[in-house]
C-alpha cells in the first residue's frame, strides 16, 4: 500500500483577515438541474414524465394565476398523461399556516411532484411543503437558527420550479424563508441540501408580464445576492466567478428591462444573471443587507427585493472598512474608471449603486415605506441573530451595526 504524508500547509493563508477557513477544503454543486431558454416552459411535460409523475401540485399565488400560466402548466401535463391540482393560495413573504395547509392539500391530492411557478415566495412555500408533507410537524421546527441542517434530512417529493421573476434565485438555492404563524412574525430560515428543486426551469419569456416595480425590486434583490456572495466570509473563487458575472448582467439589464418589459434579450440576461446570483449565495451565503432585510419583510410586509434595494448602500459602508479590495473588483463589472485610490472607487461602486436604485424607482429611504424609527431597536435585536449576519465580512456583527445601517437607511 502507497502511504502518502498528511499536507499540513492549507491552500487558504489562514493569516488573511476575514478567512473563516482553516483548510483549503471547499465545496461547490451546480445542483439543481437547468433547463434555460426563451420559450422552455413547453419542456415541462416531458420534464415530469422523466420524473416519472404522475399526479402534479401546482404551487402559485393568485396573481401567477390570472395570467394563465399555471392553465397553461396544465395543458402540458394533460398531453403528457399527468394529472395535476393547483394551490394557489401563497401570499407575499409567505406564512407558516399556509405552506402548512399546502402540504395537507398535496396529501389528500395523492401528489408525487410539486411544480412551483411564480417568485420566490412561491418557490420557498413550495420547498418547505415538500418537506412538511414528508417529514411532518410544522415549519418552524426546521428553524436553522434553532436546528442543525440535518433537520432536513429525508429524501423529498420532486420540485420542478418554475420561476417568474429575475431575482431570488430559490429555484437554485437550499433555503427557504418563511414568516412564523406567531404574534412575532419573525422571518425562519430553513435550509438543507434536500430542499433543492430537483429540476430549475427558467424560461425568460415568463418574466416579459412582470410590471416596473417589481422588476426593479427583483432585480435589486438578484444584484444583492451577487454583492453579499462575494464579500461572504465564505472562501469560494468558483462562486466569485458567478457573482462577478451577475454583477455585470444585472447592472448592464436592469434599467432597460425597468423602462422596457418587453426587451427579449434583456429580460433572457436578467434571467441568467439572477440564477447564477442565486448559485453563488447558494455556496456562500449572504450578510448583513439581508440580515437586516429580513426583519423589515417579517415586522412591515416590506418585499424582500425593495427592503434589500434599500438597504444594500448603508450596509456597503459599514462593511467597507474590510471590504474595499473586494469592493473595487466589484467596480470592474460596473465599468467605473479604475483611475483614483482604491478607497476612492469603492465609494464610486456605492454611489453607482444608490445613482441605480434612484433610476429604477425605488425609494431611497425606509420612511418612505412606512418603516418608523421606533422599531430599529427590536429589528437589529433580532438581525444580529439572523443566520445571515454569520457570514458578514465585518465581524462580530453588532446591535450597533445594525442599528447604524438602519438609521442611516431611514
Amino acid at each position: 500500500m502507497v502511504q502518502t504524508e498528511e499536507i499540513e500547509l492549507p491552500l487558504i493563508d489562514p493569516t488573511i483577515k476575514g478567512q473563516i477557513l482553516d483548510t483549503g477544503v471547499m465545496g461547490f454543486s451546480f445542483a439543481p438541474q437547468v433547463i434555460f431558454g426563451y420559450g422552455a416552459l413547453n419542456r415541462i411535460g416531458f420534464l415530469s414524465l422523466f420524473l416519472k409523475a404522475q399526479n402534479a401540485f401546482i404551487v402559485t399565488d393568485a396573481e401567477i394565476e390570472k395570467l394563465g400560466f399555471a392553465s397553461k402548466i396544465q395543458k402540458y401535463l394533460e398531453k403528457s398523461g399527468i394529472r395535476s391540482n393547483i394551490f394557489n393560495e401563497i401570499e407575499p413573504n409567505p406564512k407558516e399556516e399556509t405552506v402548512t395547509k399546502g402540504a395537507e392539500k398535496y396529501k389528500s391530492t395523492g401528489s408525487d411532484i410539486v411544480i412551483a411557478i411564480g417568485g420566490g415566495s412561491v418557490i420557498d412555500a413550495a420547498k418547505i411543503i415538500r418537506l412538511i408533507a414528508k417529514q411532518g410537524g410544522k415549519p418552524s421546527d426546521y428553524d436553522a437558527t434553532k436546528s442543525t441542517i440535518m433537520a432536513v434530512h429525508e429524501s423529498l417529493p420532486h420540485q420542478i420550479s418554475i420561476p417568474t421573476t429575475s431575482g431570488t434565485g430559490s429555484e437554485v438555492s437550499i433555503v427557504s424563508m418563511i414568516t412564523s404563524a406567531d404574534k412575532k412574525k419573525e422571518k425562519i430560515t430553513i435550509l438543507g441540501y434536500p430542499l433543492i428543486s430537483t429540476i430549475a426551469l427558467v424560461d425568460p419569456q415568463l418574466t416579459l408580464s412582470c410590471p416596473p416595480k417589481l422588476t426593479a425590486s427583483c432585480g435589486m434583490d438578484a444584484l444583492t445576492h451577487a454583492i453579499e456572495a462575494f464579500i461572504s466570509l465564505r472562501i469560494n473563487p468558483i462562486a466569485d466567478m458567478f457573482s462577478l458575472q451577475a454583477i455585470a448582467l444585472i447592472y448592464q439589464h436592469l434599467r432597460k428591462v425597468y423602462s422596457n418589459g418587453q426587451d427579449v434579450i434583456g429580460r433572457i440576461n436578467m434571467s441568467l444573471g439572477a440564477m447564477i446570483a442565486g448559485m453563488a449565495f447558494n455556496q456562500k451565503s449572504v450578510g448583513l443587507v439581508h440580515a437586516c432585510s429580513h426583519q423589515l419583510s417579517a415586522q412591515h410586509n416590506l418585499p424582500h427585493g425593495l427592503a434589500n434595494a434599500i438597504m444594500l448602500p448603508h450596509v456597503l459602508r459599514i462593511n467597507k472598512k474590510v471590504s474595499t479590495p473586494q469592493y473595487v473588483t466589484m467596480a470592474s463589472a460596473f465599468e467605473i474608471s479604475s483611475n483614483g485610490s482604491d478607497d476612492e472607487i469603492a465609494d464610486k461602486f456605492i454611489s453607482e449603486i444608490e445613482k441605480l436604485n434612484k433610476d429604477i424607482g425605488i425609494p431611497s429611504r425606509l420612511s418612505e415605506a412606512g418603516v418608523k424609527e421606533s422599531s430599529i431597536d427590536s429589528m437589529a435585536e433580532k438581525a444580529i441573530k439572523d443566520i445571515s449576519a454569520i457570514t458578514n465580512p465585518l465581524q462580530p456583527v453588532t446591535k450597533e451595526m445594525a442599528v447604524s445601517a438602519y438609521k442611516a437607511a431611514l
